[in-house]
């Protein structure tokens, strides 16, 4: 029993160690034997649930936690309490961290080793909307706070407001809007920007949005400048920010975001401020357009080679129907002698499968070389979006004329090698079939956006009728869009 409490030459009994790696068993094992050895401290005089909570081992925290007293203030130190809370916050430990908080109100407004508090730790998760898992939490802190009102830092709690919109953590915001209102209208001392403009600037979508939810009090922030005299749309018109580039896989997804975003914010700027210039002589339009022109220009190079590649495929394409269209024999597609039925029903399939083919080729190659061939605009003034959206069109009827293509095939060489049993043709088509829904099964995700996209695109500019009627594709869009899975954009 004693020999357990022995520590070995790092300063851990085999309790701790089981501890810091984690391993439940042994250590169920070995509380059984010695009840003390939750007690006893190891590497850097630790106990062994705050070296289970700062290695993040979950289970073996809350394992540990259940064994000790709920009077924990009476067997350790206070700091000690504080000290296990920070690890848990840290470690996203998030349960027994509330159960702490519920217990000690105090540690709400108490301060970690660098200085921050639990809120400040917690504003810096980009937990989203849904992440309602980790509202007990949150519940509990802020019970706290009411309870330490005296101790409570408005500058730690400003801090962690700012955190909040930078990160994109809805909940925090949601909880600093109930119970302390008016640090809405709160500025930051060092850069002197308002929270709507920390959303703006961080792409901060869903942030952006609950602002604008609170009434008219975003008139004000609005017309708000910072140090350097830049109001939201010049905030908009900022490159984003390295961070938050790795959810788009190319240049020109990340240019049309941008445009996206700006255009965004250009909804609830008032007119005066889209020609208003900052400290450094430039209105916002001309600072996106000159720090975004390197990426415009890659995004540009990106969508035309693009386009490249994809043209020579719809000529194969074209090329294959005109060539399989001239060999097909026209002798005999009246003659009595043949299966009249039998015949006129594959040239029928063959003639009208080629002429769409041909047909959605054809306007696949348009739409190509209208995104490769300069417009008659200045190239910074050229919407990427627009330029993406010609490769888009081009894709789907590209995509369809291959479909078509199938369709000829079948027929022509039913045509052609009338020697061929009549199963043939049918199980021809059906492994055709399989491809393509093998193809759509594996990236249905992109079609469905693809199509989505397009159905979008087209309800903008034609009657209200033509929204109702392709409302579920758009909603589907809208949930597939890679942006609004992120930060809730949607274009």
């Amino acid at each position: 029993m004693h020999d357990l409490e022995i520590p070995m030459v790092d300063g851990n009994t085999a309790f701790s160690l089981a501890a810091m790696t984690g391993n439940v068993k042994i250590a169920g094992i070995l509380l059984r034997k010695n009840r003390r050895l939750a007690w006893i401290r190891g590497q850097n005089n630790m106990l062994p649930i705050q070296l289970a909570s700062s290695a993040g081992h979950i289970s073996m925290a809350e394992f540990l936690f259940q064994a000790l007293p709920p009077d924990l203030h009476n067997s350790i130190p206070f700091q000690d309490i504080a000290n296990l809370f920070f690890f848990t916050i840290d470690n996203n430990i998030h349960t027994i961290a509330s159960k702490l908080l519920d217990r000690y109100p105090k540690l709400a407004t108490m301060e970690n080793e660098g200085g921050f508090t639990a809120l400040q730790m917690l504003a810096q998760i980009s937990w989203s909307q849904e992440a309602i898992g980790d509202e007990d939490i949150v519940r509990s802190l802020f019970k706290g706070m009411e309870k330490e009102k005296e101790s409570l830092s408005y500058a730690k709690l400003s801090a962690a407001m700012f955190d909040a919109a930078k990160y994109g953590n809805i909940m925090i915001l949601k909880f600093i809007f109930k119970y302390y209102p008016d640090l809405l209208f709160e500025v930051d001392s060092t850069k002197q920007r308002n929270l709507l403009h920390i959303a703006i600037l961080h792409r901060q979508e869903a942030v952006y949005k609950l602002i604008l939810k609170q009434g008219d009090f975003k008139n004000l922030m609005v017309q708000l400048v910072d140090f350097k005299g830049n109001n939201v749309l010049h905030l908009a018109a900022k490159l984003d920010e390295p961070e938050h580039k790795f959810g788009l896989s190319t240049n020109y997804v990340q240019m049309r975001t941008e445009e996206t975003w700006f255009q965004e914010v250009q909804k609830i700027a008032p007119p005066s401020l889209k020609t208003k210039r900052n400290k450094d002589g430039w209105t916002p339009i001309e600072l996106f357009h000159e720090s975004h022109k390197e990426l415009h220009r890659e995004s540009s190079s990106e969508l035309k080679a693009l386009a490249n590649t994809l043209i020579v495929v719809a000529t194969l394409i074209i090329t294959l129907g005109i060539s399989v269209a001239i060999t097909i024999p026209l002798n005999d597609i009246d003659s009595t002698l043949t299966p009249i039925f039998r015949k006129k029903t594959w040239y029928t399939i063959f003639f009208i499968s080629v002429g769409l083919e041909t047909s959605f080729c054809a306007a696949s190659m348009l739409f190509y070389a209208s995104a490769i061939l300069p417009s008659n605009v200045e190239p910074q003034d050229e919407s990427i979006r627009l330029q993406e959206n010609k490769v888009r069109f081009g894709s789907v009827t590209l995509f369809i004329s291959a479909g078509f293509m199938l369709f000829a095939s079948i027929a022509s060489a039913t045509l052609i090698f009338e020697f061929l049993s009549s199963w043939g043709p049918y199980f021809t088509f059906g492994v055709g079939v399989l491809v393509f829904i093998l193809h759509f099964t594996l990236d249905h995700a992109l079609w469905t956006k693809y199509i989505s996209y397009l159905v979008l695109t087209l309800s903008k500019v034609a009657p209200v009728k033509f929204e109702r009627l392709f409302g579920p594709i758009i909603k589907i869009y809208k949930s597939h869009h890679p942006l609004g899975k992120k930060r809730g954009l949607i274009n």
